[in-house]
């Protein structure tokens, strides 16, 4: 008798602390669409006016993953805007939301492993990278987008494999949970530690060839620096994504669960200032065409 009566207090509490987490998801969601947005805006322009960079394969994968971002950020405003909300909508709506959600997830870190390997192949191999990366180019991008979306949708499918037609179609306030069974979260897991290790050893090959070509010796500061600052961020981008998707369920470990989703909101957010606004050419170029500084004090 005693455990019934703490049954329904549980659950409230359990309901309580999934709202809480639902509504500071929306405004981290919110911040980072209009932040990486407006930059994203900025850089999309100044690239498409400079033919020169818009032939840089760098430039062409940092616009992919801004554009990823962007868009998972948007489609985490609306999953959690209905959720927080309880707007009623079928089941298979908020499936489809938080499925493509997955999917472009997944391509902000996949196009940012894509930067890492660009950055690889151009500085240990940059004979073959000119014939190589920019006649693929393209074919990578479009086999990501589809790879993603169909790994999502494969992962819906078996996920729903038990319902019945009437169950995905009906009509709630909210729903549970999607996504959170074993095989989508050991899959899940599989893809960011593959990630994660084809950066690491990127980044090894980097360092070596660094190295042997005399670029990490004690006057030069600005590799080094920027080594720790990829390293930093890369890190703050996938450990959060690793721990929210080993957790099972957010609202018994709350505080862990929203830790790491702040943490992988503000990493998010510096992409624009990582890899476009601390890029010379980048920086320049958006000053020259914006007019906020003339060109001779740029060029100093």
């Amino acid at each position: 008798m005693h455990h019934s009566q703490h049954l329904p207090n549980n659950s409230l509490n359990d309901t309580t602390k999934r709202k809480e987490l639902e509504i500071i998801k929306t405004s981290l969601y919110l911040f980072d669409f209009i932040f990486i947005t407006a930059v994203g805006l900025f850089i999309f322009k100044t690239v498409q006016q400079n033919p020169e960079m818009k032939k840089k394969v760098q430039y062409f994968l940092l616009c992919h993953h801004l554009l990823c971002c962007s868009l998972f950020s948007c489609f985490g405003v609306a999953f959690n805007t209905i959720r927080a909300l309880a707007v009623e909508s079928p089941k298979i709506v908020f499936w489809i939301i938080f499925g493509v959600q997955v999917a472009i997830g997944e391509g902000v870190l996949i196009t940012l492993t894509l930067m890492t390997l660009n950055r690889c192949f151009a500085v240990c191999w940059p004979f073959r990278y000119i014939s190589l990366v920019h006649t693929v180019k393209h074919k990578v991008m479009i086999c990501v987008w589809i790879i993603t979306m169909f790994k999502s949708m494969c992962l819906l499918l078996v996920e729903g494999i038990d319902k019945s037609p009437e169950d995905m179609f009906e009509v709630v306030p909210s729903c549970s949970i999607v996504l959170d069974g074993l095989f989508a979260r050991t899959m899940g897991i599989i893809l960011i530690l593959f990630l994660g290790a084809i950066i690491i050893v990127s980044y090894c090959l980097l360092c070596r060839e660094g190295k042997h070509a005399g670029h990490f010796n004690s006057s030069n500061n600005k590799a080094r620096k920027t080594i720790i600052i990829h390293g930093l961020h890369l890190s703050l981008l996938l450990f959060p994504p690793l721990i929210i998707t080993a957790v099972k369920r957010p609202s018994e470990n709350f505080i862990l669960n929203l830790t790491a989703f702040v943490v992988f909101s503000f990493a998010q957010c510096f992409s624009p200032l990582v890899y476009g606004l601390r890029n010379k050419e980048l920086q320049t170029k958006l000053f020259n065409s914006g007019k906020i500084y003339p060109l001779s004090i740029v060029n100093m």
